[in-house]
């Protein structure tokens, strides 16, 4: 008689588990509370502020009401990938971006197909670093899947050459003002000061993430059977894998959708726009690009909606992802959480605080995976702790991007990562067999980067 065989429990489980995890821990830590101050418009932390209050466990109700305030406190967030999925379904739709990247794979040669990975994983380290566009990059995981399989490689390639390198650019933030933006504020720093060696962390980062993913391609290319999802079909993500004419419609599309893109770069760094503003740029992208198709107006709103509805589970994850957050506030418990870990940290000798802010943000990004929410909680208490062991302003900042970005690459609570592994079909524990290695190895880069900060004083 066969044994059943056991599966690995759907990621939106894991999610429910942590959540009803969380309830029962409203119940048994220690209610505590900062008091919160005004900055530059923006609420912080007092971190002489904090006391135990009476306790506020969260019910069986409130549990279930978690869901939908998640959801509604990330409307915004979920909005924009929303208006994102509809553009770039429509521009999908063209067979413009696979007939630009199948035409660039035939010039180089199959031999050199890993330098269109290359390619699609430094544009991504720039998305990351510079507007910080993270969430939003969740739209391209229908683009970068069926290209990547196309070229031979797997549906972890896939994920793996958006998200990863989203996430490096992301922790490394040259111009990253959800997190050094807001704690350079809180600090007192000149906003993006310290900007020469976030660039050399994203150089050594980027290095690091792209011999990773490359090697674990070319390794599935040469021998399909050493992948991870090894036997699992994709083809309805492949889509159809005939060669696709670059016409000069679809060169036309290209140009446009790559303008958008850049306009929404200019625009984050230098008008300082937000989530509204980008996605109008890509609903009028997405509007554009079907004219230039040729799509009559019926076609063009179809596949707007098709696109939307593509992106639903990422949608719900933030939502989920969010939830957890909202118990935590509701029970009290999240400042407490906040304060037992900085006081590990006050009895740390100088040379060792950098290393252990590092630690400390990786844990809590478990708990707050929001890094501007992160920053605005974190960084008022953990700032005057680093004054008292010597350590600098920028190098706290470093740690702490350090701390809340990479750990958003093997967290269940990261609503994105959760989006990711659904579109792929990707099992949670799969994808742990495969990130946990790179983990070791940038988290060790990020160490030297931040003993080396603390040798040049940084």
């Amino acid at each position: 008689m066969n044994k059943k065989k056991h599966e690995f429990p759907h990621a939106f489980v894991i999610l429910f588990a942590i959540l009803i995890l969380m309830v029962i821990c409203t119940w048994l830590v220690p209610a505590g509370q900062y008091n919160r101050v005004e900055v530059d418009g923006k609420q912080v932390v007092d971190a002489d502020s904090f006391q135990y209050v009476e306790s506020s466990p969260v019910g069986f109700m409130g549990l279930f009401q978690s869901i939908p305030q998640g959801i509604q406190d990330g409307a915004a967030l979920i909005t924009m990938i929303f208006t994102i999925g509809a553009a770039i379904g429509l521009v999908n739709s063209t067979g413009a971006l696979k007939a630009a990247v199948m035409t660039l794979s035939k010039k180089l040669g199959e031999k050199h197909s890993k330098l269109v990975l290359i390619g699609i994983m430094v544009f991504f380290l720039f998305i990351g670093g510079f507007p910080a566009m993270l969430e939003g990059t969740i739209p391209f995981a229908a683009v970068c899947i069926p290209i990547c399989l196309a070229l031979g490689y797997d549906v972890i390639t896939g994920i793996s050459v958006v998200f990863i390198a989203d996430i490096v650019g992301w922790s490394a933030g040259p111009a990253n003002y959800y997190t050094v933006g807001n704690a350079q504020i809180i600090g007192g720093l000149k906003l993006f000061s310290g900007f020469s060696y976030r660039m050399v962390a994203l150089v050594v980062l980027g290095l690091v993430s792209i011999f990773y993913v490359i090697r674990y391609a070319e390794k599935v290319r040469k021998d399909p059977s050493k992948g991870l999802m090894a036997g699992q079909d994709y083809s309805d993500l492949a889509g159809d894998q005939e060669e696709t004419a670059f016409t000069g419609r679809r060169k036309l599309v290209v140009v446009v959708f790559m303008a958008a893109i850049l306009l929404i770069v200019i625009g984050c760094l230098k008008w300082g726009w937000g989530m509204p503003e980008m996605s109008a740029v890509y609903i009028i992208c997405g509007i554009v690009c079907g004219i230039i198709a040729g799509y009559k107006s019926g076609k063009i709103a179809d596949e707007l909606l098709e696109g939307a509805k593509s992106v639903f589970i990422a949608a719900m994850a933030i939502g989920m992802a969010r939830a957890i957050s909202v118990v935590m506030q509701q029970g009290l418990i999240l400042d407490t959480i906040i304060h037992g870990l900085s006081g590990v940290l006050a009895g740390l000798p100088e040379s060792l605080t950098s290393i252990g802010m590092l630690v400390v943000q990786t844990i809590l990004n478990f708990f707050i995976p929001s890094g501007s929410s992160q920053a605005l909680v974190t960084m008022p208490v953990l700032m005057p702790v680093a004054e008292i062991t010597g350590l600098s302003k920028q190098l706290t900042i470093l740690a702490f991007q350090f701390g809340d970005g990479l750990s958003n690459l093997c967290y269940p609570t990261m609503g994105a990562l959760i989006a990711f592994l659904s579109y792929g079909r990707v099992p949670f524990n799969k994808w742990i067999k495969f990130i946990m290695p790179f983990m070791l190895l940038a988290w060790g880069a990020c160490i030297i980067l931040l003993i080396a900060g603390t040798i040049i004083g940084y």
